[in-house]
């Protein structure tokens, strides 16, 4: 059995019967869930505006490529979500704005919508309704499937991105230590960044294409390395560095 995605206690199909009467409640802290999470999914369409806030790194399992966003210092420990609940950075991420509802497949590869059947926020005493008296989709939920099927698209989009690099050879894998401001480390292995030295020894050709795929401002905004990005290239005054670690100051941190 396939894991469940991260956040998700069990998924449950969203069906006009039984949920006739449900309603999808305000959160009073929308992103609480959230709060303990130190990475989080990414997508190739969101590396521009997020990557002022947040590093963008790469993680590789059973042979696919998934870029993350970095938004802790450790497992267990977030930095952007504040006691209410709320998001602090500039862009919340699309896996968080989805939550709890999900794209799912039934026999026939039939698209179907689900969420986290733990939920609380779907109840019958207050909110938004789901479905009107004749079981047909309110506006409410036609937005929260046309949402989900956004996100499934732009997943597909992110898959070919990261496949077209790993084909090029352009990830690295590096070491991430993290210095937070009172100086104290904590460190990650097994991640990976795009190489600089690898985008810049590729030919015009394999340049060309990249730019023909637009991949080009994903790419930039991947390899960006100013304070915003919170990945420093640059060697500390007082500590010699490996070519494939790279340090983050935890007070680059926008939010």
């Amino acid at each position: 059995m396939a894991p469940l995605p991260l956040f998700y206690s069990s998924i449950a199909v969203l069906d006009r019967n039984t949920h006739r009467q449900s309603r999808l409640a305000p959160p009073k802290a929308p992103y609480a869930f959230a709060a303990g999470a130190h990475v989080l999914p990414a997508l190739m369409a969101e590396f521009a505006p997020a990557c002022r806030d947040m590093p963008i790194l790469f993680l590789e399992e059973q042979g696919a490529v998934s870029p993350l966003f970095m938004v802790g210092m450790r497992p267990g420990e977030g930095c952007f979500v504040d006691a209410e609940g709320r998001w602090r950075g500039q862009h919340a991420p699309a896996y968080l704005r989805r939550y709890p509802f999900i794209g799912g497949d039934l026999a026939g590869e039939q698209q179907v919508i689900c969420l986290d059947g733990g939920y609380a926020g779907l109840q019958e005493a207050e909110g938004e309704r789901l479905f009107d008296d004749e079981g047909e989709p309110t506006p409410v939920l036609r937005d929260i499937v046309a949402f989900v099927a956004d996100y499934a698209e732009a997943a597909k989009a992110t898959a070919a991105f990261t496949a077209a690099l790993k084909e090029l050879d352009l990830f690295q894998t590096i070491n991430v230590e993290i210095r937070a401001g009172d100086g104290t480390t904590s460190s990650f292995s097994g991640f990976s960044a795009l190489s600089a030295e690898r985008l810049d020894a590729l030919s015009d050709e394999a340049w060309t294409e990249l730019r023909r795929k637009v991949y080009l401002l994903p790419i930039s905004s991947a390899c960006r390395t100013s304070p915003a990005s919170a990945i420093s290239h640059s060697r500390g005054p007082d500590r010699a560095r490996r070519p494939d670690q790279r340090v983050m100051d935890s007070r680059l941190w926008r939010a």
